[in-house]
C-alpha cells in the first residue's frame, strides 16, 4: 500500500492525497454510532481530470489496491462516502466540478461528477437560461451520483436515471468509453438521443462497479409559464388506499405530470401542509395558466370522492417560482435546498442520523396499504417511529422509511440497523424489493433477487470479471464481487489479496 500511495501522490500531486486520521474520519459512514470503525478507508485521492482518473486506475491495478469511488459522498442515509471493503482507497470526484455545457435550445446540460445540484442550478440561473433542473429534497449531492444511484426529484424530470443522456466512463483497464451517440467522434447528438448504434450500456454503469463515470448529460425542463404547487390531505388511515387509486389515473394520463410525495402527519412539515391530515400529498402542475387551472379542477374532482378530503394550491409565474416560500413548493420547481435536514435534527437531536429503507411496490391501493401495514408493525415493534415518504410514479411507489436516531446512543443506533436487516427479508417475502440499499446491507439485498438461483448475481459477476479482472473498482458495491474476492469470518468481505 505504501508504494501505491507514493504513486498516487506523484501522479496527482501531494495535495490530492489525504491520509491523516482527521481526513479519514471525515469519510466514514456519518450515521454509524460514535466509535464505530466499520467500513474505514486507508486514503483518499482527489483526481481533477479524466487523465488523473486513468492514472488512479492504472496504479490501483499495478498494486492490486481496491478503490471506492464517489461523486460528492453525501448520500448519508445509505452510508455516505465509506467503502464496502475496509482499507480501500477512496476516489473522491469532488474536484471534477465543471458544468461543461448548458443548452437552452434543446434543454440539456453536460456535467462532471463533482457538480452539485446547487452548482447546476446556479449555472443555469446565472446565465439567464429559461430552464429548470430537477432536484431531490437535499441539494448538496451530485447530479451525476444521484442519477447513477437511481435517485429521485419532484419535477416531470424527477426520474433522474431516466433523464440522463450520454456518459463518459473510465473503465477498469483505463480505457475511456463514451456511450450512445458519443461513441462517434464529433457527434452533435450525444446529449439529445439516449441510444446509439448497437447495445446501450448506460444502465450497466448505474448502481454498479463496472466503471467510473466522468461526464454525463442530463435533460432539463423548459421553464413553464405557470406553476401550481398543490396538496391533498385525507383524514383517516383507511383513506390511503382510495388516495392511491384516485392518484394513479391522474399520473397515467399526465394530468399530474410530476412525482407526488405522500407522507403522514409526523412528516407534514417537510410537505409544508398546514393542519395535516392522516395522509398528506404534495403534487405539481406546470404549463400555460388555463391548462393548469383545468388540470387542478380535474385533480379536485378525482379526489373529491374521498370523504373529508381537502385540497389547496399556490400558483406562481414560472420565472418567479424560485422565490416560492415553502420548501416543498421550491423543490417541485427544481430549486435545491437543505430544509429536510431540519427534520432529522429535530427528531434525532444534535447527533441525529437516519437510514432510509426504500422498497418499491405497485401503485395500487391494496399494495401500498399492505406494504405500509407490514412496515409499520415491524417499525413500531422495534421502537422506531413510522413516518414514511411515498414517492409516486405512474405505475409504482418508492416507499422511503427514514429511521431517525441519535448516533451518540449506540443501543438506539443498533436498533435501527437491526430493524433495517429484518425489513429487508420481510418485505422480500411479501414480494417487494429495495431499489437502493445502505452500504452495510448491499449483500443481503442482492441476496433477495434470487430468480433462477440468483441468475442476476451470476450475470453481474461475469461482467465484473470481464471488465475488471483485478477487482479494483468498488468491490462489493450493490453486492457485486469479483471472483478473486475472498470472505472472512461471519460473512464479512476481505479485500483482495495484495490490497
Amino acid at each position: 500500500m505504501v508504494g501505491a500511495l507514493h504513486a498516487f501522490a506523484d501522479a496527482l500531486g501531494p495535495d490530492a492525497l489525504l491520509t491523516s486520521a482527521d481526513d479519514l474520519r471525515a469519510h466514514r459512514d456519518p450515521y454509524s454510532f460514535a466509535g464505530s470503525d466499520d467500513f474505514t478507508a486507508s486514503a483518499v485521492v482527489l483526481p481533477a481530470t479524466v487523465e488523473q482518473v486513468r492514472a488512479v486506475v492504472r496504479i490501483a491495478n499495478e498494486h492490486r489496491v481496491p478503490l471506492w469511488t464517489f461523486s460528492q459522498g453525501r448520500n448519508n442515509a445509505y452510508g455516505g462516502p465509506a467503502p464496502r471493503v475496509s482499507g480501500s482507497v477512496l476516489v473522491s470526484l469532488r474536484r471534477m466540478d465543471r458544468v461543461l455545457e448548458v443548452n437552452q435550445e434543446l434543454a440539456y446540460a453536460l456535467v462532471e461528477p463533482g457538480v452539485r445540484f446547487f452548482d447546476l442550478y446556479e449555472a443555469v440561473r446565472s446565465a439567464g437560461h429559461r430552464l429548470w433542473i430537477s432536484v431531490p429534497d437535499l441539494g448538496w449531492g451530485s447530479v451525476v451520483g444521484n442519477a447513477l444511484d437511481h435517485g429521485w426529484g419532484f419535477t416531470p424530470y424527477g426520474d433522474h436515471a431516466g433523464s440522463q443522456c450520454g456518459m463518459e466512463v473510465v473503465l477498469a483497464n483505463g480505457d475511456v468509453l463514451r456511450t450512445g451517440m458519443g461513441a462517434m467522434s464529433g457527434s452533435r447528438a450525444w446529449q439529445v438521443y439516449r441510444r446509439g448504434f448497437g447495445p446501450s450500456p448506460d444502465g450497466l454503469f448505474m448502481q454498479s462497479n463496472f466503471g467510473i463515470v466522468t461526464k454525463m448529460g442530463v435533460w432539463l425542463m423548459p421553464q413553464p409559464e405557470c406553476y401550481l404547487s398543490g396538496w391533498v390531505r385525507v383524514r383517516d388511515d383507511a383513506d390511503l388506499g382510495p388516495l392511491i387509486d384516485a392518484l394513479r389515473p391522474l399520473l397515467l394520463d399526465h394530468t399530474i405530470p410530476n412525482h407526488p410525495l405522500i407522507g403522514g402527519p409526523a412528516g407534514a412539515n417537510a410537505l409544508e401542509v398546514a393542519e395535516p391530515g392522516r395522509w398528506n400529498m404534495r403534487f405539481a402542475l406546470y404549463g400555460r395558466e388555463p391548462v393548469v387551472d383545468a388540470q387542478f379542477a380535474a385533480v379536485r374532482s378525482a379526489f373529491s370522492v374521498i370523504r373529508g378530503a381537502s385540497f389547496g394550491g399556490t400558483k406562481y409565474a414560472g420565472d418567479q417560482a424560485w422565490e416560492a416560500g415553502p420548501a416543498g413548493d421550491r423543490v417541485q420547481a427544481g430549486v435545491p435546498g437543505m430544509d429536510i435536514l431540519e427534520l432529522v435534527s429535530r427528531r434525532g437531536g444534535e447527533h441525529g442520523g437516519h437510514l432510509d429503507f426504500s422498497p418499491v411496490c405497485p401503485l395500487t391501493g391494496r399494495d401500498v396499504t399492505a406494504l405500509c401495514g407490514l412496515m409499520r408493525s415491524l417499525a413500531e415493534r422495534h421502537g422506531v417511529a413510522y413516518s414514511p415518504g411515498l414517492i409516486a410514479s405512474p405505475r409504482s411507489v418508492v416507499h422511503v422509511l427514514p429511521m431517525i436516531f441519535d448516533t451518540s446512543d449506540e443501543a438506539e443506533t443498533r436498533r435501527a440497523y437491526e430493524l433495517y436487516e429484518l425489513l429487508v427479508t420481510e418485505v422480500a417475502r411479501a414480494g417487494y424489493g429495495l431499489y437502493r440499499a445502505h452500504l452495510r446491507f448491499m449483500d443481503l439485498v442482492a441476496e433477495q433477487y434470487d430468480f433462477n438461483d440468483h441468475a442476476q448475481r451470476r450475470f453481474n459477476q461475469t461482467l465484473k470479471d470481464a471488465l475488471d479482472p483485478n477487482g479494483i473498482l468498488s468491490p462489493g458495491k450493490q453486492g457485486i464481487w469479483p471472483s478473486l474476492a475472498s470472505r472472512g469470518g461471519g460473512g464479512r468481505p476481505r479485500r483482495p489479496e495484495g490490497g
